[in-house]
């Protein structure tokens, strides 16, 4: 593939704004539907903006978060047979913000957020099946504190809170063959971190 990508980064200090815009090209594959091949069919060009924001604008409030646009087209497909189209597995907007706050009433107690946002895909360069958008919020919590001088995280998450069933993704993002990715429904996790 070959990538061209410019970008700016503005520092205010508690926090910091990026901007880039990106082109890729490179080969597109599929599955041919008459010889039930896998191979080359033409090349795909992603367009794109991808804006990041990151920091603590407020006191043991801490965001990580972003935005990215791709316009992906194929070209070169044989025969001319898909050139235009959307290049199957790519979304055309992705949305994430993830946020810490520290509890000031509980020092070492920090609660967590996050939510994710993907527009839909094709799953085919034909672009005649195709998966919806979906959306996933997570929450958390972790708490550290010291035992005999050692530190100690305790961490427990909720992913899919709301236990949302979505297709994931319409493939992979290399370009192997195309295929579905089911959501991960509502998962619990627990762990514990021991410095020495």
């Amino acid at each position: 593939s070959r990538q061209v990508e410019v970008g700016a980064k503005y520092d205010l200090g508690s926090l910091a704004i990026t901007a880039a815009a990106f082109r890729i090209k490179q080969p597109a594959y599929e599955t041919n539907a008459l010889t039930r091949t896998f191979g080359p069919n033409g090349k795909r060009e992603n367009n794109g903006v991808e804006l990041s924001v990151f920091g603590e604008p407020l006191t043991g409030l801490r965001l990580l978060g972003g935005v990215m646009y791709i316009d992906s087209e194929l070209t070169g497909t044989s025969a001319g047979a898909f050139d235009g189209n959307r290049a199957p597995a790519t979304p055309e907007l992705n949305v994430n913000l993830g946020a810490e706050w520290d509890v000031p009433a509980l020092p070492g107690l920090t609660l967590t957020g996050r939510g994710i946002y993907s527009s839909s895909q094709y799953l085919d360069q034909a672009n005649s099946k195709e998966i919806d958008s979906w959306e996933r919020f997570d929450v958390g919590a972790r708490y550290a504190f010291k035992v005999q001088g050692k530190a100690v995280t305790l961490r427990a998450n909720v992913e899919n809170v709301l236990d949302k069933r979505y297709w994931a993704s319409a493939g992979a993002s290399d370009d192997s063959e195309p295929g579905l990715t089911l959501a991960t429904p509502r998962t619990y996790l627990a762990s514990a971190t021991v410095g020495f």
